[in-house]
């Protein structure tokens, strides 16, 4: 019974509670900051008209259409102190993304983000719930002790490893669920929902009706089904990534990572280039490097700046 327990306690830590070294973490961190900061500028130039009282929508009217929404801008309206508030977000996902003061700055730029959803949901689609999640996610997890001006000052902390997991595991919620969504003959017997999805004028950049009716058959069919179980498989592959961890990372039990995660990079690429998704395809591939190991994040950050080095000599 003791040798049962201490294995159940060695995986338990290999799976969640072991501490290690934050490099992963903070890359991760920079990634998924740098796509919000990258969204978040987007909205210059129209803040005022979008949520306060220079919008059409307004005052109590706002919030009788969301009422269940939470947003600082149901209360401060003021073109001028709304843009404020804004401007004080845009600086603090500077200071979140390079990890000075991570702690508060991460909460106040959640908040800004809370409160222009809150404000004006109309803005936001589906895809733009994951960036509020790993936003979430984020805030919760001690991101600040790696590659951080934090991290600089007070020196680096190990974390545990549970902080990329739910990383992991959002991802996999919102692979397998979307996934188990795609019902219906154009996903299953057809196999003519890209297709579709491609000439649909709201989603589409290129209006090609006859290169993708040609596509359709060879490419776009299989592509669709391929879609179809990469992303209800995804779960299957996390399961197995986290028991490859727990036996220590075993020959006879394959690195699935480049496939499955490659073939994710390539499909969100395509999504990305043949069709309207805002920032969705650049925050899934950013949130890819939570499957990195911290070793793997650091020869990352060092041929990263070893290129940087380089370039600059």
């Amino acid at each position: 019974m003791a040798e049962l327990l201490r294995r159940l306690d060695r995986a338990l830590g290999r799976v969640l509670l072991d501490p290690e070294d934050p490099t992963a973490l903070g890359l991760v961190r920079i990634a998924i900051v740098a796509v919000l900061t990258a969204s978040l500028l987007t909205h210059v130039g129209a803040v005022a008209e979008y949520f306060s009282s220079a919008s059409p929508l307004h005052g109590e009217y706002a919030r009788l259409a969301f009422p269940s929404r939470f947003s600082l801008f149901f209360w401060i309206e003021s073109p001028l102190l709304v843009q404020a508030i804004f401007a004080v977000g845009v600086v603090a996902h500077v200071l979140w993304l390079v990890g000075l003061w991570t702690v508060p700055s991460s909460i106040v730029a959640w908040l800004v983000w809370v409160s222009m959803v809150g404000r004006n949901p109309l803005l936001y689609s589906l895809p733009d719930q994951l960036q509020m999640a790993m936003a979430t996610w984020l805030v919760c997890m001690p991101s600040g002790r790696g590659l951080s001006l934090d991290a600089r000052r007070r020196g680096s902390r190990p974390v545990p490893v549970w902080c990329r997991r739910i990383l992991q595991l959002q991802l996999a919620a919102m692979y397998t669920a979307t996934g188990l969504l795609k019902h219906g003959k154009t996903w299953h017997a057809d196999g003519t929902a890209l297709y579709y999805a491609l000439l649909n004028p709201y989603n589409r950049h290129f209006d090609a009706p006859e290169l993708f009716a040609t596509l359709q058959p060879w490419v776009l069919r299989p592509m669709t089904w391929l879609v179809l179980v990469f992303e209800i498989g995804f779960a299957v592959f996390l399961a197995l990534h986290a028991l490859r961890d727990v036996l220590g990372r075993p020959r006879w039990l394959p690195d699935l990572r480049p496939i499955v995660l490659g073939f994710g990079v390539l499909m969100h690429l395509g999504i990305q280039s043949a069709m309207y998704v805002a920032w969705f395809s650049p925050l899934v591939i950013a949130s890819y490097l939570a499957f990195l190991t911290p070793d793997e994040a650091r020869r990352l950050v060092g041929w990263i700046g070893g290129r940087i080095r380089r370039r600059f000599r």
